[in-house]
């Protein structure tokens, strides 16, 4: 019984970990154009978000066509390795999500 505890817990750090991570790379990357994750999230749906982020990212790239350092970062094998945890992040606000930020975060 003890083991299985022990397994959920760790099962709840590691995802609360991606997310965290998520949030980083979110405010290092988006962040200066788009504001904090928090409040953007909720922009598509969780499906939407694994769609924009998993696929060949040809509706991210058709946003921001405008802007060659991002299609740059899109392209490059730092997005490739930062997109999963990007999206969990994304996830956790979106529209269809249990999480609605607070007004002081």
């Amino acid at each position: 019984m003890r083991f299985i505890i022990l397994v959920m817990i760790s099962v709840v750090f590691i995802f609360g970990a991606h997310e965290k991570r998520g949030q980083k790379y979110y405010l290092q990357r988006c962040s200066s154009c788009h504001g904090t994750g928090k409040m953007w999230g909720n922009v598509a749906t969780q499906a939407e978000w694994k769609d924009f982020l998993t696929k060949d990212v040809k509706e991210l790239k058709s946003f921001h066509a405008k802007n060659p350092k991002v299609l740059d970062y899109f392209d490059s094998k730092d997005f490739k390795k930062e997109r999963n945890r990007m999206m969990r992040f994304l996830q956790e606000f979106a529209s269809d999500s249990e999480s609605i930020p607070s007004c002081n975060n």
